[in-house]
């Protein structure tokens, strides 16, 4: 007759293994602002400044021509004065 086999000892088997809880990290208002602000928030920014240096483009280059042809020909005309 044959001796049984010896049989390795088993080993516990971990299936889920929670980790202890811990408490949530508070957020405020201000928190969510900004972390929203991110990609969004470099667009708007850069939207905002494209906007203003266009405007005041606009406003300096108006400044240095005449608004009309009459002007340019230096007629000064008080048509729409009240």
């Amino acid at each position: 007759m044959q001796p049984p086999l010896a049989q390795p000892e088993a080993q516990p088997l971990t299936i889920v293994q929670v980790a202890p809880a811990e408490p949530a990290r508070e957020i405020g208002m201000i928190d969510v602002a900004l972390a929203g602000f991110g990609v969004t928030g470099v667009i708007m920014a850069a939207a905002l400044m494209t906007g203003i240096l266009a405007g005041a483009g606009y406003i300096w280059y108006r400044s240095r021509r005449a608004v009309s042809t009459m002007e340019e020909r230096g007629h000064t005309s008080n048509l729409f004065r009240a």
